[in-house]
């Protein structure tokens, strides 16, 4: 009966688990950019700009200096409170620091912008 129980427990706990760990469609393309970022690769996400968003080698690699060096990538959650109209707004935790990105998207579901900067420090 214990090991029934404590595998019902088990069960319990990964449906609770599963359930908080769920993001909307646009914190999902948040995290894949900037985890391509992160990894000074925008090739996992080539296909989800829209092709007149040009990005320089260069330019990624600085980003990937600056988020790589904020240590693991905590949390993507949406926040459009105070979030220009047409844009995506997200709190980004990394282990140093707190961020805030910004994501444009076209009708065709392609990202026409896509930017962050640190957080205030409050």
């Amino acid at each position: 009966m214990k090991a029934r129980s404590a595998a019902v427990a088990a069960l319990c706990a990964a449906v609770v688990l599963a359930g908080c760990s769920f993001e909307n469609k646009y914190e999902r393309e948040a995290d894949k950019i900037t985890h391509a970022v992160m990894n000074n690769d925008l090739g996992p996400v080539k296909n989800d700009l829209t092709p007149g968003l040009n990005i320089s080698r260069v330019k990624v690699a600085e980003w990937s200096d600056e988020l790589g060096a904020q240590g693991k990538l905590e949390s993507i959650k949406e926040n459009d409170s105070g979030c220009e109209p047409g844009f995506h707004c997200f709190d980004v935790k990394f282990e140093k620091h707190n961020y805030t990105e910004e994501l444009a998207m076209d009708d065709q579901g392609k990202v026409t912008q896509w930017r962050f900067k640190m957080a205030d420090a409050r």
